[in-house]
């Protein structure tokens, strides 16, 4: 993992924004935005991981929302080598960066949230890619990270899978400016998801994605939208539905839509209301006459799943197509093969992020009288145990 820590000492610097500056004319330029609003504990990191970048034609323009903290005098320490510093009162994140995009004058724009950090090369390594590929939306991978530590990969998956989710990470994306021009900025209406439907717009209208396989970006957990989980959830689910229309195969991703609906139900039950999810899985087996649950499974979900699981319902095993994983423990519980599940009799929760409708016909064809759930079944049942509940409390 690259350091977050950047020494740059003043001449340094001044050396590297005057090469930078003089070296418009040379080189492509590319934009970068950074919004920000009250920031002071992560902006300077954001500020200099691109300030430290390889690539030497960079255009900064931060827009800030008129923090109330230390965000502005941080910002300030940087001015002479940040071409547009803008702070003043705004609607909001998407309206900040919308005012950024109008600002600025490369043919190639990047988003860096002001909590999260590039890599040391990574606009080097976009612009090489981009001008191989000419693609119309460049996006890299980006991992999670927390108190400096990496926690996680974002999974961008198949770029299909926009008809349903968010496949790409915002912060690791770089849009042509002219796109911008002929397209449109992001919609402010959506105040968590604006991006998801920027990126969806751009897709239904068939431009070209180049998917880079490197992390460009590092993010934190704790962003606007995990803030504001539900809100986000609703806004996906109504953004997905409005452009399902302009997809070849609108029956099978509307069933996905609703799926990952379901899913982040559940998954904002685990947070804030887990002994709803126990209730549900419980009356779901015993709905049955069933006592113990196999899960598929062994990443984060089957983790997260098997931790809840265990104190109250008789997890059988773990199972995991990955050979490496088979004969290891999850929760304290073995791991096997799919081949454990021929014999056997019970519930199979399928607890992936990815390829669930894969690994539940592979799951069928191997023992057709298993009883499946899946996290979309259980994220559906607990949305209804709710709202009954609501009703119940009036």
């Amino acid at each position: 993992m690259h350091s977050f820590q950047y020494g740059f000492e003043e001449n340094q610097m001044y050396q590297f924004l005057q090469y930078n500056f003089e070296s418009v004319q040379r080189y492509m330029k590319v934009s970068i935005i950074t919004a920000s609003y009250n920031a002071e504990q992560t902006i300077e990191q954001t500020i200099k991981s691109v300030l430290n970048q390889s690539y030497k034609d960079i255009e900064y323009i931060i827009i800030d929302g008129a923090s109330t903290d230390l965000t502005c005098q941080i910002i300030s320490k940087y001015q002479p080598y940040i071409r547009t510093i803008i702070s003043e009162k705004d609607e909001g994140l998407y309206y900040a960066m919308n005012k950024g995009i109008g600002c600025a004058t490369g043919e190639l724009i990047g988003i860096l949230n002001s909590d999260d950090i590039y890599t040391e090369n990574a606009v080097s390594k976009v612009v090489e890619y981009y001008q191989k590929t000419d693609a119309d939306v460049v996006y890299g991978n980006a991992m999670w990270f927390e108190q400096g530590k990496e926690i996680g990969t974002y999974r961008c998956g198949d770029i299909e899978d926009l008809w349903y989710r968010m496949a790409i990470p915002h912060p690791a994306t770089f849009v042509k400016a002219e796109v911008y021009k002929k397209y449109g900025g992001f919609l402010t209406k959506y105040s968590i998801a604006a991006d998801y439907e920027l990126m969806l717009r751009l897709y239904s209208n068939h431009l070209k994605f180049g998917h880079l396989e490197e992390v460009i970006t590092y993010f934190r957990i704790g962003g606007k939208s995990y803030q504001n989980k539900k809100r986000s959830i609703e806004d996906s689910k109504e953004i997905a539905l409005a452009y399902i229309s302009q997809c070849n195969h609108k029956d099978y991703y509307r069933k996905k839509i609703y799926d990952k609906y379901y899913e982040g139900y559940l998954d904002y039950f685990l947070e804030n209301d887990r002994s709803l999810i126990e209730k549900v899985i419980y009356n779901l087996l015993s709905s049955h006459s069933l006592k113990k649950i196999v899960i598929f499974g062994t990443g984060k979900w089957g983790q997260r799943m098997g931790g809840i699981l265990q104190d109250n319902i008789m997890i059988e095993r773990f199972i995991d197509n990955d050979k490496s994983k088979q004969h290891q423990y999850v929760c304290r519980i073995e791991i096997e093969s799919p081949d454990f599940l021929k014999n056997y009799s019970g519930g199979v929760l399928i607890a992936v992020s990815q390829y669930g409708d894969k690994i539940m016909e592979q799951v069928r064809n191997m023992n057709s009288n298993l009883y499946i759930l899946t996290l979309s079944d259980i994220g559906k049942v607990a949305m209804q145990e709710n709202e009954k509940r609501q009703i119940r409390n009036k």
